[in-house]
């Protein structure tokens, strides 16, 4: 890939090779102050974090080293084929997505800012926005239907960084476009540094309670395979970085609403923008990442905040990705309802040998035995994305339907009549060794028939889950079956293709220009 040297948003714009000791400039300009003298705590502050920039690396330039170091040959073929497997399954929830009312939503608020239009946008042949936006409206389309992948520590890592990409290749000028190996690296920087991040506590490893992880490592994980995807220099990787941290975060209050889409589209869209500028000139924190006693950086983020340096790749690199692979899910829900879905379709199956057939009448109560987890335990969902948050409903629903689907989440499937007695029925349960964890719980569906007997069904690792990965085939029918409803087969076919040679795409602009 030729280093950049023009982009269409912004046609002035050159790629500033900052000097080394713009890192600590805004430490030195304090430190000349009179002023300081005036907080004896702030000046000890300043002369601790200039005496560990001068006298070591920092975990920020450690990063910085790494996003800028990276090389596509430090790509393993695990890494490689995980993380196409990745891509593919984050466009096919993306074009299924842009089929729901919140992407529509998202969609006309973009098109009133029209201007610098390059970057194309999930099934909308031939409609095209900024770059920026178009990572937002495609970053909403990814988890409109929370029907992206899941990894762990809990996130959702492809949607944060995939749209930023797209719609970063086809800004470029055609004297830089990357080509397909560049584009996969970028991919799997933006997929390393989120996992690093999240290693930092020992908070991130359960099931969030305070913010939507995604809205603060993804945007951070955005930033920086978009530094990489423009070759910007250590020094800009380090600004996008510090830059990003402070265009994140979301509430989890949002979760189970039609905002919580825009915490993976606005996490997309404001890493990219975090990277353009510092492309730019623009300078943050050179210690981001590091943990400065009485002035939090990203640790504002995390309790138990423990970082550790991000080793630049010499001959190898083993990225996370190689130890942890993602899950993907088969139905449109948060992940931890993939648990009890499987657990409820047991239970069924047990009722049906037991009885001939699944009668409701036969069933006094059902006892559901999850982990504690506020925002996923909704016994009467209203809409569908509180009914894509809830054990409650997607249990009942497998037990009544025999499967979950995207017709599941319709108004009318969530509100028959049928459905709200079975939801009557239920009880919950919390066992302390159920913990709020993708990697440690369960699920259990227990009927209680109206004659005494109990049968329970039980889910400890649900096909998709890292432990138990979706097939190929698998996979592909997934995607055919969600790209398929904006985009004909030749098209869904072309778009395996070219993901799954993407390393031999001369340039990577092409795969956004086919979606």
């Amino acid at each position: 890939m030729k280093p950049m040297s023009l982009m269409h948003e912004l046609p002035a714009m050159k790629i500033l090779q900052l000097s080394g000791s713009n890192l600590s400039s805004p430490y030195h300009f304090l430190r000349s102050q009179k002023v300081l003298a005036a907080s004896r705590q702030v000046h000890k502050i300043s002369v601790q974090v200039l005496e560990k920039t001068a006298a070591e690396e920092t975990v920020t330039s450690s990063f910085a080293s790494f996003i800028h170091g990276v090389r596509p040959e430090h790509l393993s073929e695990v890494v490689r084929h995980r993380s196409k497997r990745m891509i593919l399954d984050s466009i096919g929830v993306g074009l299924v997505g842009s089929t729901t009312r919140v992407f529509n939503i998202a969609l006309r608020y973009c098109q009133l800012y029209a201007s610098n239009a390059v970057s194309s946008v999930y099934g909308r042949k031939g409609l095209k926005l900024s770059p920026t936006l178009a990572a937002f409206t495609n970053g909403i389309a990814a988890h409109s239907m929370d029907f992206d992948d899941t990894w762990h520590p809990a996130t959702h890592p492809s949607g944060a960084v995939l749209p930023a990409l797209l719609a970063a290749s086809q800004m470029l000028p055609p004297s830089s476009k990357p080509d397909g190996l560049d584009f996969l690296l970028a991919f799997n920087v933006g997929i390393e540094v989120q996992g690093r991040l999240m290693r930092f506590s020992t908070e991130a490893h359960n099931i969030p309670k305070r913010f939507h992880p995604p809205s603060v490592v993804g945007t951070m994980g955005s930033a920086a395979a978009t530094a990489k995807l423009l070759s910007l220099n250590e020094t800009q990787c380090a600004h996008a970085l510090a830059i990003a941290a402070s265009l994140a975060g979301a509430p989890m209050a949002n979760a189970a609403t039609q905002a919580k889409p825009l915490h993976i589209g606005n996490a997309t869209r404001l890493g990219l923008e975090a990277a353009l500028l510092a492309a730019r000139g623009m300078e943050a924190s050179p210690l981001i990442l590091d943990d400065i006693p009485g002035c939090s950086g990203f640790s504002a983020f995390y309790g138990e905040y423990q970082p550790k340096p991000l080793p630049l790749p010499a001959n190898s690199h083993e990225f996370l990705l190689e130890k942890q692979d993602v899950a993907f899910k088969r139905f449109p829900a948060h992940l931890g309802m993939h648990w009890i879905v499987d657990a409820a379709m047991s239970a069924r199956n047990l009722l049906i040998n037991y009885s001939g057939s699944f009668s409701p009448s036969l069933i006094r109560a059902i006892l559901l035995r999850i982990p504690v987890s506020k925002y996923i335990n909704r016994p009467f969902p209203e809409s569908e994305h509180q009914a894509r948050h809830s054990f409650q409903f997607n249990a009942c629903t497998a037990l009544l339907d025999g499967e979950v689907g995207l017709n599941s989440f319709t108004d009318g499937c969530i509100h028959r009549r049928e459905l709200m007695e079975l939801l009557a029925k239920v009880l919950v349960e919390h066992p302390e060794d159920n913990l709020a964890n993708f990697d440690k719980m369960y699920g259990e569906v227990a009927l209680v028939l109206e004659n005494g007997d109990v049968l329970t069904g039980r889910c400890d690792t649900f096909y998709g889950h890292w432990r138990k990965p979706l097939s190929r085939e698998s996979l592909l029918k997934k995607f055919r079956s969600n790209a398929s409803h904006v985009l004909p087969e030749d098209k869904v076919n072309s778009i395996i293709m070219t993901v799954e040679n993407l390393e031999n795409l001369p340039d990577s602009s092409q795969l956004a220009s086919s979606l």
